[in-house]
């Protein structure tokens, strides 16, 4: 059906990724990203470095419908030996609950393999938890009233913040605990290291928010949309 066409989506068994560590990861391209995302062409790290390259190319696919690529993703995640856990959407998302619903269900599959687990960040704030099925999914907030309300809705949360205040975890509201990434502090040399996106409920659970700093080459462009968005 897509002989010829650029695919718009790819899994990797291993990635060769420093940051990642470890894992099996997939990348889709910009088109199932939420029009909603505040950093689309205005600091997303997928559109950065390296990444760029990546992510030009799965965005120069003509198939561009979410659910058509989710279908693809899906068939991809069905081809990976599930070895080791799975970090979805390196670049791209899951932006309507049929999406998430065929991807999770791909992701599951990969966890009863060999056990290991899928994780996942989203940007999709209307899209219910249950879709997701059994993957950690930690929904990304610019506000913290959008942390409030992911919890409420059953996720975890991360936040990206200007700059950290503290390489340890420490409070960013009342009611809510604020824990730097370990890989952006130097307290855990990858993600599969790190372990700590892998466990959304438990995060969830005790208030606890995955914090990531604004960095790179579109630090200033980031920070400026933080403080827009707050």
């Amino acid at each position: 059906m897509h002989f010829g066409t650029t695919m718009p989506v790819k899994a990797i068994e291993l990635t060769q990724n420093r940051k990642l560590g470890f894992l099996s990861a997939t990348y889709a391209s910009q088109a199932t990203c939420p029009p909603t995302c505040p950093l689309r062409n205005a600091g997303c790290y997928a559109e950065t470095g390296r990444m760029s390259l990546h992510t030009k190319r799965l965005n120069e696919s003509d198939v561009t419908d979410p659910v058509e690529v989710a279908r693809l993703e899906a068939e991809a995640i069905e081809k990976l030996s599930g070895r080791f856990p799975l970090r979805l959407h390196v670049v791209g998302d899951s932006p309507t609950a049929e999406c998430a619903r065929l991807v999770s269900a791909a992701a599951d599959k990969h966890t009863k393999k060999k056990g290991q687990p899928v994780y996942t960040y989203t940007h999709a704030h209307d899209v219910p938890r249950e879709a997701w099925g059994g993957v950690s999914v930690l929904r990304s907030c610019e506000k913290l009233d959008q942390v409030r309300k992911a919890l409420d809705d059953g996720y975890g949360a991360a936040m990206v913040v200007p700059e950290f205040q503290s390489d340890k975890a420490y409070p960013i509201a009342d009611d809510l605990v604020g824990i730097p990434c370990p890989e952006m502090t130097g307290k855990a040399a990858s993600c599969e290291a790190c372990g700590l996106c892998m466990k959304a409920d438990k995060l969830r659970e005790g208030r606890k928010v995955i914090l990531f700093a604004a960095h790179g080459s579109r630090k200033k462009m980031v920070t400026n949309n933080l403080q827009a968005a707050n």
